[in-house]
């Protein structure tokens, strides 16, 4: 019995989920909600790197990722669960009774309630691995095996103007995963240039007791991934353009090109600046030459603009050839294992519950 068709029709050949599968990813889709919700809750400043928060963005990514395997019947989807589910088990109860993250909460709640959410917790894991590894159902159902076939569409190349494959889900899903990965690595961008700073390569300074820089190195620094979404949607396009327009010429067109890219680097930094450290104080460029209310200065403006020419006309087109070589499962795979992490850690970093009301930033 064949259980996938060829020519876009796989997904209606696909055996129906049982009720019980069908409860075992509500039950998954629960507990990521419950994930989210705690993360929105919680105060930043109150929480440390430690097993508590490793665990969290294990269970999340699991979750989502048992989500998703159910819904493509994939065959990895049974141990899959049947692994993650123990295994978020036993980091919950070491993190909870052993490392001692249980009295924090008691303290909070009190001893009952803490007992009660951990133990409905190990109730919906226990129960998911149980079902899914004794149930024939199960084995029925997930029998998709996810087949490692290259996106070889032609929408999905750079050299296809964004207008067009914007039109399709691999061109958003492509950004997304960009969005991500450029926010996290932003960050840590942030911080090697913070320790050539220290080492005299450039000018300028730097705090030290700045934990959202420091010590939450997991903090999502979303303004370079819009930065890279801007590379995709306009900046390379217009790079392209460039090339077109005179014929191929980059004495011409890579110095046009880095005007627009400066331009724009520039403009982000500066409203990134303004919005930022009306609250923060994150930098202050007022002791750097040649300096725009503080906010913004040619050094930094020329180091950022320099490394985003290099992304528009060298790393872009090479992250993009490869993400069209990436089987597709595997791409839709990362998206959610992405997406996941970014929107738990996002609510944890940006947002929480104090007692006269909500606080963003």
């Amino acid at each position: 019995m064949k259980h996938a068709a060829p020519n876009g029709s796989r997904r209606q050949a696909l055996p129906p989920l049982g009720p019980g599968l069908q409860i075992v990813r509500a039950l998954f889709v629960l507990e990521l909600l419950l994930a989210f919700a705690n993360a929105a809750i919680l105060n930043p400043a109150e929480f440390d790197y430690d097993l508590s928060l490793f665990r969290s963005v294990f269970a999340v990514i699991s979750s989502m990722l048992s989500v998703w395997f159910i819904s493509r019947r994939a065959a990895f989807g049974g141990p899959f669960i049947v692994v993650t589910s123990l295994l978020t088990c036993i980091l919950m109860l070491v993190d909870e009774f052993y490392l001692g993250a249980g009295n924090e909460v008691v303290t909070s709640i009190g001893v009952i309630p803490m007992l009660a959410i951990v133990t409905f917790q190990l109730l919906i894991y226990v129960s998911a691995a149980s079902y899914v590894a004794v149930s024939s159902r199960v084995r029925a159902t997930l029998v998709v095996r996810l087949r490692s076939v290259t996106q070889v569409e032609k929408f999905l190349t750079a050299a296809v103007p964004v207008r067009h494959r914007m039109r399709k889900w691999p061109f958003w899903r492509d950004l997304a995963i960009y969005f991500v990965a450029f926010s996290f690595l932003g960050h840590w961008a942030e911080m090697l240039f913070c320790q050539l700073i220290a080492a005299g390569v450039f000018m300028g300074d730097y705090d030290l007791s700045n934990a959202m820089l420091w010590e939450q190195w997991l903090y999502p620094f979303s303004a370079e991934g819009i930065a890279i979404a801007l590379v995709v949607v306009i900046l390379h396009p217009f790079k392209e353009w460039l090339m077109k327009r005179t014929g191929g010429r980059v004495a011409i067109a890579l110095p046009l090109s880095f005007v627009l890219i400066a331009l724009s680097c520039t403009a982000i930094d500066f409203t990134t600046g303004i919005t930022a450290n009306a609250d923060y104080h994150l930098w202050d460029y007022r002791n750097m030459p040649f300096n725009f209310m503080g906010q913004i200065c040619l050094q930094n403006s020329l180091v950022y603009s320099i490394a985003a020419t290099l992304i528009v006309w060298y790393v872009y087109p090479l992250m993009d050839k490869g993400m069209s070589r990436v089987p597709r499962w595997f791409a839709d795979m990362l998206f959610w294992v992405l997406v996941s992490a970014y929107g738990f850690l996002a609510l944890l970093h940006f947002m929480y519950l104090s007692p006269t009301g909500w606080v963003f930033g």
